[in-house]
């Protein structure tokens, strides 16, 4: 399982992660993660193809003093084996707004209540080939 991180790549209020990259061929899982660091996890996107007792389900939690919180379980799974995709992660003040690759939209709290974060990480079964971090051009809280 690849493990690539992003240090110092502040994502404020207002602003959109973008994620483009292609799953294996053979995926267990594969997530995005937005936060302080491994142990303060703000958003945590896992998209699991089929990891212990869920297939094909989106998970979308947060980690707080190294704990794993409740998770929100999203039944859409827009995602492909072997196939590209692009996820978009949108910071509002208080939520964050997940693109998925079919447009819908996925709403999480910003549980973690902080208005900027420097810590981006993916784990799992794909290849990240471009990440970018703008002002999102898709529409937030003001």
């Amino acid at each position: 399982m690849d493990f690539v991180e992003v240090k110092n790549l502040i994502m404020k209020s207002g602003m959109e992660l973008k994620v483009n990259g292609v799953f294996n061929a053979n995926p267990e899982r594969f997530s995005i993660n937005v936060g302080h660091s491994t142990e303060e996890i703000a958003v945590h996107v896992d998209v699991r193809f089929s990891y212990l007792s869920d297939k094909r389900q989106l998970i979308i939690n947060h980690k707080t003093g190294d704990a794993w919180q409740e998770e929100q379980r999203d039944a859409r799974f827009p995602f492909t084996a072997g196939q590209a995709f692009q996820v978009s992660v949108v910071f509002n003040f208080d939520t964050f707004d997940i693109y998925l690759p079919d447009g819908q939209v996925a709403h999480f709290t910003n549980h973690l209540g902080a208005q900027e974060y420097k810590y981006i990480f993916f784990v799992g079964d794909a290849t990240v080939k471009n990440i970018s971090v703008n002002v999102a051009d898709k529409p937030t809280k003001r």
